[in-house]
């Protein structure tokens, strides 16, 4: 695995049941696997996957940039998907619709915040997602469905018009996952970096 690493924010609240229930929505109705192997987690990514040869730096990076954040507000309005387009010679041979998910409309300081990281990460690491670098480009989005959609798309799309999906959500803290597995959480309102042992203890103590 060259690109291990992922940041990203985790979605709370209203936003988090809303996502997590319209995923389980579309395994149920359609029998989509991509986002249920394990227990969906909502979330949106803010850069990665990436690689990197001192994850320290990219630690200290995050610890920089959100010191100057105690809170990122976002909204939830709507749907939208990828395509995955296969090319030959500049010419789009063919495209496959392999990721349906919510539209998230960042709020200034959110989109300002990822930009800033980016900006630093692009120096000291490898990623394959050219839109790391424009603050304007980058599409902010929670994915409700994934992979093996194409032949389904057009039963899922229209399910989803029954939906009107608008509403605020709220962050504080930014998640660094190696593996698909939390390494550390910075949180914004304290400055705190948490790792893995304590905040697994802390999910244990709320238990």
């Amino acid at each position: 695995m060259d690109k291990p690493y992922l940041i990203e924010i985790r979605l709370m609240g209203e936003s988090k049941h809303l996502t997590r229930q319209l995923i389980y929505d579309i395994y149920y109705k359609f029998r989509v696997q991509g986002q249920v192997r394990k227990r969906p987690v909502p979330h949106v990514t803010l850069f990665g996957p990436f690689g990197c040869s001192n994850i320290r730096k990219v630690i200290h990076d995050i610890r920089y940039v959100g010191a100057e954040y105690s809170k990122l507000e976002y909204e939830i309005n709507g749907f939208d998907y990828f395509e995955l387009k296969k090319k030959f010679l500049f010419i789009t041979t063919s495209t496959k619709k392999n990721v349906i998910y919510l539209k998230i409309v960042p709020s200034e300081k959110l989109k300002e915040f990822r930009h800033k990281l980016a900006k630093k990460l692009l120096k000291i690491s490898s990623t394959s997602n050219i839109d790391h670098d424009s603050k304007e480009k980058f599409k902010f989005h929670a994915t409700i469905a994934m992979k093996d959609i194409d032949r389904k798309f057009d039963r899922i799309w229209k399910y989803l018009k029954n939906y009107n999906i608008k509403t605020k959500g709220m962050c504080y803290r930014i998640t660094l996952l190696k593996g698909g597995k939390i390494m550390y959480e910075y949180d914004l309102p304290t400055k705190r970096l948490l790792n893995r042992r304590q905040l697994i203890g802390r999910k244990r103590a709320k238990r």
